[in-house]
C-alpha cells in the first residue's frame, strides 16, 4: 500500500510524507543534511550516502504523487551552532533539485539556526511554522498556539521490533490523532524514537494524550504497516520487559 487516508483528504505515504490532497502539498521532516560531515567533525568517519538516499527518496515521492508544494517541516540541516561546508553544498543542491519540480516552504527546526545564512542567495524564506489546508506546520520542538490540527517531526517516531535473533529492527513511523500528527524522519541517519517510550522531546507530544493514537509504520519496500495504537504497542513492550 502506497497511500492510506488518515483524515478527509489528509493521506501518509510510503514515502515518509503526508500528503494534503486538495493543497497539493506533501510534508516531510528531519532531512539532517550534513550529518556525515558533523560526525566527521567529532573524528566519527561514515560512508557519505545520505545525500544520495534523501534525493532518490525525493524523487521517488514526486514521481508517485503529483505535488505542487514540498513543506519540510524543520530540521533540514543537521548542525546546531554553524554551517559546516558539506551543509551548505547539500542543502542548495537539494532545494535546486526540489524547486525544478515543485515550491519548497521550509519551516525552521531546532537544528536550523544559521540554515537563513544559506538560503540567502536561494531567496527562499524560513518561516517559524506554516498554515496549509486547515493544519498548522511546526517543527515541534517548542509550544504553539493554533486553533487547527498541527502537523509536526523533531520526534522521529519509529516502531522498534527484535528478529528471531534479537536483533532490533526500527521501522519508522507516523503517529496520527485527530488534532496531531506526527511526521517519521526524512533522513536514514536519524535514529527512531520508540513511540511506546515516555516522556517524548516534543513539549506538544508530552501535552497530548497518545494512547489511542494510530501508529502506522513506513517501510520503502513493504509499504505501510498498520500497528495498532500506541496503547497496545506499550502493553506489549511492558508484558516483554516482566519476561
Amino acid at each position: 500500500m502506497d497511500r492510506l487516508e488518515v483524515a478527509k483528504g489528509v493521506e501518509v505515504t510510503r514515502d515518509l510524507a503526508l500528503f494534503l490532497r486538495e493543497e497539493r502539498a506533501l510534508v516531510i521532516s528531519d532531512l539532517h543534511l550534513g550529518f556525515e560531515g558533523a560526525l566527521a567533525e567529532q573524528g566519527v568517519s561514515i560512508p557519505r550516502f545520505q545525500r544520495r538516499v534523501i534525493l532518490e527518496r525525493l524523487g521517488r515521492m514526486l514521481d508517485r504523487v503529483k505535488a505542487e508544494r514540498v513543506v519540510v517541516a524543520g530540521d533540514f540541516k543537521h548542525e546546531f551552532s554553524r554551517n559546516l561546508t558539506d551543509e551548505w553544498i547539500e542543502v542548495k543542491q537539494v532545494l535546486r533539485f526540489l524547486r525544478d519540480r515543485v515550491t519548497p516552504v521550509l519551516v525552521r527546526g531546532n537544528h536550523d539556526n544559521y540554515l537563513a545564512t544559506i538560503l540567502g542567495d536561494l531567496d527562499l524564506p524560513l518561516q517559524e511554522r506554516a498554515d496549509v489546508g486547515g493544519y498548522t506546520i511546526v517543527h515541534g520542538h517548542e509550544e504553539v498556539s493554533t486553533l487547527h490540527p498541527i502537523v509536526m517531526g523533531h520526534e522521529h517516531p519509529a516502531v522498534k521490533l527484535k528478529d528471531e535473533l534479537g536483533a532490533v529492527v526500527s521501522v519508522p513511523a507516523f503517529l496520527v490523532t485527530d488534532r496531531l500528527i506526527v511526521l517519521p524522519a526524512f533522513s536514514p541517519l536519524a535514529l527512531g524514537v520508540d513511540v511506546s517510550a515516555y516522556p517524548y522531546l516534543s513539549p506538544i507530544l508530552n501535552r497530548t494524550d497518545i494512547d489511542d493514537a494510530r501508529v502506522i509504520g513506513a517501510d520503502e519496500k513493504e509499504g505501510l504497516l498498520d500497528f495498532g495504537r500506541v496503547r497496545g504497542l506499550r502493553d506489549l513492550r511492558a508484558a516483554l520487559l516482566m519476561k
